[in-house]
């Protein structure tokens, strides 16, 4: 009997340190999720330092617009002549017309095509 008071003191001992070890890992797998949720995280610090997370984004914003910005390209002006603004103008003012014409013609075709294949056939 004096062996099994012992050992059952050490089960005790051994079942309250796995207790201990259970809480403590809980308490630490919280910090961590804590620590990993991101979104929580910014939108915490967005309501207790909102002018920092402004001035932040403004400053930021300039920065990259400065450093991204790109160099103003030399422009050539083409010279037109005048008959090549008259055929320019020719073109789009007869644009309209020569869309009329063919759809005209299309319908046509189709109009044929279709009148051939609902012609009776001679046996």
């Amino acid at each position: 009997m004096d062996r099994k008071l012992p050992k059952d003191q050490e089960i005790q001992r051994l079942i309250r340190l796995g207790e201990v070890a259970r809480s403590r890992l809980e308490q630490e797998a919280f910090l961590l999720k804590q620590r990993l949720d991101v979104p929580a995280r910014i939108h915490s610090s967005l309501k207790s330092h909102p002018l920092g997370w402004l001035f932040g984004s403004l400053t930021s914003g300039l920065a990259a617009s400065w450093l991204l910005r790109r160099q103003p390209t030399a422009i050539e002006k083409k010279h037109r002549t005048l008959a090549s603004t008259l055929w320019g103008l020719a073109l789009t003012a007869a644009q309209p017309v020569a869309k009329v014409w063919l759809a005209n013609q299309l319908k046509a075709y189709l109009a044929g095509q279709i009148g051939r294949s609902h012609s009776p056939k001679s046996l």
